[in-house]
């Protein structure tokens, strides 16, 4: 690579997408992904003696602190191709959006590569996986870009050509020199390195069982009616491999409340009085609250790790750190939330409230017509998502910070729309997840203890995954 990039930064370009791999991953991946690391080991290679000095032991010395721009940067040209890929799943359906959770794990392959080529060259953090590649004297924000590109090229192609175009820009910022090709080898060899570990995740693996589709019985879920779909959402996502945790089931909730107990009565009638479309007892501030937390996750908890990164001045390597521990432990925790989910595959209150008359219990009441204030997603209602991936997200902010009081500016949706058009500023942990409550009882979507339980949930897989990783060099015996 260094012999190309001597002939001018035009060629350097070249030879830096050509080792990208531009083809979307669709057959052959595993032939891609050996060829990559085969490519990237002999750029590595040639690069090697170009250095006057080699790759510090970690925690011996660290990279001065540089400025997070491109780190950024990159998170949000991942967040806009995660938002705009399409995705055939199950096979023979139409091409679909990337649900939330499941965009969540793309924006993690791109973060975990990204925090790895960082800490490789800044040796602040011990690395999520460690990989072979020559970094001294490598450049920090060529390393960044060139993770990242490589990265969402490999899970989503380029057709296009934008995202080529975002890393020639990046590229052309940076010096044209041997540091910056330097760079462009480590970021190269984390993607590859996170491809191959990842290979075999259990991503949109085939489910056979037809999970949602009745018929109905007391308690369980079935698909809410249209315009919800009618299908169960990525089902996979509950057995597939964690990123960190030992398994999905690792911190499985306990069994939802029987039908005819007093907690379950409660709760039933709070949601169908608070959260019903045509609720007399709503307010138009618990509503606007309500909106407030149907905006899409992917943008959502992004934009917030964004915030909190510029808000406390952090650098690159501190960026890398934040970004990559606030997607993948709210995926792991999102993961997780699906084995709960599809273990106890308990009903919505849409399904529970329209057919209450065979629920055994003679507290509550059915109405046929009920309907919530948005409609339901089409996965199980226990326990509810947004509580797992919110509360996990809520801790990583909490470890980063070293402290509850997170101060934390987090942007929001308004009248039933998913894009970010608001924001509120959440002191500590514990009113983020006082809302975050309300807001999923209020919409019609859980019940409250449901909520609950997906906070419970999130923080133990958080507090775990955050005790063994991402941690300081300075702990890394």
């Amino acid at each position: 690579m260094n012999r190309i990039c001597s002939i001018g930064r035009f060629a350097c370009l070249l030879a830096g997408l050509a080792l990208a791999g531009r083809d979307p991953l669709t057959k052959g991946a595993k032939s891609r992904v050996r060829r990559r690391l085969a490519l990237v080991a002999a750029v590595a290679g040639l690069v090697v003696p170009l250095a006057a000095a080699a790759p510090s032991p970690a925690g011996t010395e660290q990279s001065p602190a540089e400025p997070a721009t491109v780190v950024l940067e990159w998170n949000a040209n991942a967040v806009a191709a995660v938002r705009a890929a399409r995705v055939m799943d199950p096979q023979g359906t139409a091409a679909r959006p990337l649900y939330q959770t499941e965009g969540l794990l793309y924006m993690s392959y791109v973060q975990a590569a990204v925090y790895d080529a960082a800490v490789k060259i800044g040796h602040r953090y011990v690395p999520y996986h460690r990989f072979s590649a020559a970094a001294g004297n490598a450049s920090l924000q060529a390393a960044v870009i060139a993770a990242a590109y490589n990265t969402l090229v490999f899970y989503f192609g380029d057709p296009s050509g934008t995202l080529a175009a975002k890393y020639t820009a990046s590229i052309a910022a940076l010096p044209d020199d041997r540091t910056t090709a330097r760079g462009i080898a480590v970021g190269q060899a984390a993607a590859a390195d996170i491809e191959a570990l990842r290979a075999n995740d259990g991503r949109n693996a085939p489910v056979s069982t037809p999970f949602g589709a009745g018929p109905l019985q007391p308690g369980l879920w079935v698909w809410a009616p249209p315009p919800s779909p009618q299908i169960a959402q990525t089902p996979w996502m509950a057995v597939m491999h964690p990123f960190m945790l030992e398994s999905t089931s690792q911190f499985r909730a306990p069994a939802p409340p029987a039908l005819t107990s007093a907690l379950y009565t409660h709760d039933f009638n709070e949601t169908k009085a608070y959260g019903s479309a045509t609720s007399a007892v709503r307010t138009p501030a618990q509503t606007a609250i309500a909106y407030f937390w149907n905006a899409n996750a992917i943008n959502q908890l992004n934009q917030t790790l964004q915030n909190v990164a510029t808000q406390h001045n952090m650098d690159l390597l501190d960026t890398a750190r934040l970004l990559a521990a606030g997607n993948m432990v709210p995926t792991d925790a999102g993961m997780a939330c699906f084995d709960s989910k599809y273990t106890y595959q308990f009903w919505r209150p849409i399904t529970a409230i329209r057919n209450a008359d065979i629920d055994g219990n003679p507290a509550t009441t059915a109405d046929p017509t009920w309907t919530p204030l948005l409609t339901t997603p089409n996965h199980p209602e226990y326990p509810a998502q947004h509580g797992c991936v919110t509360s996990a997200l809520a801790q990583v902010l909490a470890n980063t910070l070293h402290t509850s009081s997170i101060n934390a500016t987090i942007p929001g949706a308004q009248g039933g729309a998913t894009t970010l058009t608001t924001s509120q500023t959440f002191a500590t942990v514990h009113d983020l997840y006082a809302q975050l409550v309300n807001a999923r009882v209020w919409i019609g979507f859980h019940y409250r203890n449901s909520v609950v339980a997906g906070e419970n949930l999130g923080t133990a897989v958080a507090k775990w995954e955050l005790q063994r990783y991402f941690l300081s060099t300075d702990n890394d015996q």
